[in-house]
């Protein structure tokens, strides 16, 4: 009776943290993404238990990144001219195999750095005519202050990022000249499979 009332009571529960989630706004999702992360890595001990089990540490950032992120954005973004040329198939394993390899390469870093040394500054007010804004951050890097600013859209499941600016280098442009260079030298196909068998 009791494993019932309990199983009732997530499912009631779920629709109102979905719409809580989806009601945050650009800035707040940002923090919340930090202040969750933050929780989850845990202290030096834990995140030195993390460095041996990478599955774990890929869900972590997973799970603070993947509900405020707009990967198949990004990943059309990264791809720019290749993805009139890419069928869905094509389109939906790059942007994967992108985001996958994202998390990979920051999860590593982000044992090395605390990021509660994240400040996320406020955003003024949006209004209906607002589709894209800019959610400004602050990091606290070796006694340096360190700008990293969050590229937002309005999206059909809501406000959601899709590039990172840190002292004005975007990754998007980044991920979008080495990409060009890596598909026309051996082909959209090679550039997939390599992003999907990386470790």
């Amino acid at each position: 009776m009791i494993k019932k009332f309990v199983i009732l009571m997530a499912f009631l529960i779920m629709p109102i943290l979905s719409h809580a989630e989806y009601s945050l706004l650009p800035d707040e999702m940002i923090a919340s993404s930090i202040e969750s992360m933050n929780n989850q890595l845990g202290d030096q001990e834990n995140k030195r238990r993390l460095e041996n089990d990478k599955e774990e540490l890929y869900s972590i950032i997973d799970s603070t990144l993947s509900p405020y992120f707009q990967k198949q954005y990004a990943g059309r973004l990264v791809l720019n001219k290749h993805w009139t040329k890419t069928n869905t198939d094509q389109r939906e394993r790059f942007t994967e195999g992108l985001y996958q390899s994202l998390v990979k390469s920051y999860a590593l870093t982000l044992l090395n750095f605390d990021v509660s040394n994240i400040k996320v500054l406020p955003i003024v007010e949006i209004t209906d005519q607002i589709k894209k804004l800019t959610v400004k951050s602050e990091v606290l890097y070796k006694g340096e202050v360190i700008p990293m600013n969050f590229s937002f859209g309005l999206f059909k499941d809501g406000w959601r990022f899709f590039d990172v600016r840190i002292e004005g280098v975007s990754y998007i442009k980044n991920y979008r000249n080495q990409f060009d260079a890596e598909i026309t030298a051996v082909g959209i196909d090679a550039v997939i499979e390599r992003l999907e068998s990386e470790d």
